[in-house]
């Protein structure tokens, strides 16, 4: 049940990614139009646009709070598992900040090969999670 989802989320993530290079590179015009579509959507809080830094810090503080209830959580249940909590969580928080690393280099050099449109990159990025997925799959599995 679980390899069938993993299966179709990577499969379906690889689709988008492709479909993004695809537009970007043989339907320019619609890449722009994408594009021009993609950054003229503002989310709106409080009456004023959130910003991209707001978002940041909201991501950072719910992390934080996921991190510092799960590990609470998992001490009042069993208190000797609760540096096992922290390091799990440590070793999970490098791992995620190395994906954002990879897929900020793969973003800009997908800007670069996408002649100075993001839809290209952001197309690479998602083409080549999918496949990782698919191949760490294949070797853990």
């Amino acid at each position: 049940m679980a390899n069938d989802v993993i299966n179709w989320v990577s499969f379906t993530i690889q689709i988008v990614g492709l479909l993004l290079i695809t537009i970007e590179l043989y339907l320019p015009p619609l890449a722009e139009r994408l594009k021009t579509f993609l950054e003229s959507v503002q989310f709106r809080l409080f009456g004023r646009p959130a910003t991209t830094q707001y978002w940041n810090w909201v991501a950072i503080g719910s992390y934080i709070a996921i991190w510092v209830i799960s590990v609470a959580t998992v001490s009042l249940m069993e208190p000797s598992m609760s540096i096992v909590a922290n390091v799990a969580f440590t070793i999970f928080t490098v791992f995620l900040g190395t994906v954002f690393f990879v897929s900020k280099v793969f973003v800009k050099l997908g800007i670069v090969l996408g002649r100075g449109n993001a839809i290209g990159g952001v197309g690479l990025v998602l083409a080549l999670m999918g496949f990782t997925i698919e191949l760490s799959r294949m070797f853990f599995v």
